[in-house]
């Protein structure tokens, strides 16, 4: 009895923290969102209801903004999952110098996105990019990676890539490394090796592990907001806008700061959505 009470003694304070600075974070939100804030001008501010919401909703922006922000979270995670889990099956096996190919191997994961930004703007650089360099190399033409609204989602996706496909490596190793031997070697004595070894019993033992991980990707694709901004800040012409730039660029670019809360909370009702179903999904495997 007395273990449970000082287990609630440090428990419930962090708790009642947590949930005074959320209900609180709520609440000012729905405020911003039913008043008709507007940075350059002076309260008392307009009681405006549900009319921001209406608004918004009505925008075209608003639409390509949210299509923009699943294709980019749709894109990128779907790539990192199935790159990641090929690679971490790549150097599962013992070779020289596999910590220091796992390390290496993790080394963008430690990048700050700003920086990684901003490594991959000089990468893509129309006159003296790495990049348009190689395709001179092959006698092709240069390309605006960033500037083509055709490819600049491609190209922001290819730099998250980058990024965060070490994660699922991470993720997915420490789940082959934990495998229990006894039904792998079952199986080999029973003539599974290679291949047959890998889709029968190695990956559907490291199934939950390749969820989660997918899960928790998805989570931080729909937070990226600072590789976009650092790359493209929503161009060309709205091309690479997410919902959360839009949200930013109505609410510290045109001052709407109203609008920007409605924004925000539209793309939290989105994101709500999705994960629900994903996790659905998940815990129904796991």
């Amino acid at each position: 009895m007395r273990a449970k009470l000082t287990r609630l003694a440090f428990t419930w304070p962090l708790l009642i923290a947590l949930l005074l600075v959320s209900f609180y974070t709520l609440g000012y939100s729905i405020y911003l969102a039913v008043y008709n804030i507007d940075l350059m001008s002076a309260p008392p501010f307009v009681f405006s209801g549900l009319a921001n919401f209406i608004d918004v909703l009505q925008q075209p922006r608003l639409w390509y903004s949210l299509w923009h922000t699943l294709v980019y979270v749709a894109g990128s995670t779907l790539i990192e999952l199935v790159l990641g889990c090929a690679v971490a099956l790549f150097i599962s096996g013992d070779f020289f110098g596999r910590r220091l190919v796992r390390a290496l191997l993790l080394l963008p994961m430690i990048v700050t996105p700003i920086v990684g930004g901003l490594i991959w703007r000089i990468f893509y650089d129309p006159g003296a990019g790495l990049f348009n360099y190689l395709l001179g190399l092959l006698g092709m033409a240069p390309v605006d990676w960033l500037g083509d609204p055709d490819i600049a989602m491609a190209s922001l996706i290819l730099a998250d890539v980058w990024q965060w496909t070490p994660f699922i490596i991470l993720l997915v190793s420490a789940g082959l490394d934990a495998l229990p031997q006894e039904p792998l070697e079952a199986a080999e004595l029973d003539g599974a090796h290679g291949w047959r070894l890998l889709a029968f019993i190695k990956l559907p033992m490291i199934k939950p592990i390749i969820l989660i991980a997918l899960f928790l990707r998805m989570i931080d694709a729909f937070k990226s907001f600072d590789l976009i901004y650092v790359m493209t800040r929503g161009g060309p012409a709205l091309a690479t806008e997410t919902t959360n730039m839009f949200a930013y660029l109505t609410g510290f670019q045109d001052f709407r700061i109203s609008e920007a809360v409605v924004i925000a909370i539209i793309n939290t009702l989105l994101v709500i959505a999705v994960l629900s179903l994903a996790s659905k999904r998940i815990m129904k495997d796991v």
